[in-house]
């Protein structure tokens, strides 16, 4: 297994597992609730630069070719930014839809984690995460951040296992997160 920056040409391999990570908010991000137009439109943010969803800001467990889990995480003082070119198409296309503010400030933020089914089990959601932590690190960003519904207890409890804390409570597109954060120099992983 490889972990590899993501390209335009991931997009169509992403998208579904984009899909599996957020539920309700890719709803939300796409101004459709037709999974074939979801679909559709989370491979065109893939592809397209500076926004939130962009390869850009997506990193892949590459195994074989064929992309067996994807993590997005940005700045957290970019969020707002990235977030302008979805909002303004999604104006443009007729939905009122508000992004909700997910992350704010000096922080790698995880957006999305998602892991093939097929490839389940094998830590590889575990080294996506390390992988960012280790980004964080090399671009002197001191703390990573993540949302977790709380509706997700298995996510909630590899989260805490990996050293994320609880910081606050917050509302995303209608569902209840934990707010999450780990010192970047803080106590390794351990599995």
């Amino acid at each position: 297994m490889k972990i590899r920056q993501a390209t335009k040409q991931d997009s169509q391999q992403i998208a579904p597992l984009m899909y599996q990570a957020i539920h309700e908010i890719a709803y939300t991000l796409t101004g459709s609730t037709y999974t074939d137009e979801v679909l559709e439109r989370l491979a065109m943010w893939v592809e397209k630069p500076k926004n939130r969803l962009s390869h850009e800001n997506i990193w892949v467990a590459d195994i074989e070719g064929e992309v067996a889990g994807m993590i997005i995480s940005y700045r957290g003082d970019e969020a707002e930014a990235l977030d302008r070119p979805i909002r303004e198409w999604l104006t443009a296309h007729g939905s009122a839809t508000e992004l909700d503010v997910e992350t704010e400030g000096f922080v790698q933020y995880i957006d999305s984690l998602a892991v093939a089914e097929a490839f389940g089990g094998r830590g590889i959601g575990t080294k996506l995460i390390e992988h960012i932590v280790t980004v964080a690190k090399e671009r002197g960003v001191p703390v990573v951040t993540l949302n977790v519904d709380q509706e997700n207890p298995a996510a909630h409890r590899l989260y805490t296992r990996l050293g994320f804390q609880k910081e606050k409570e917050i509302d995303i597109s209608g569902a209840r997160f934990d707010y999450m954060k780990k010192e970047v120099d803080s106590t390794p992983f351990s599995v």
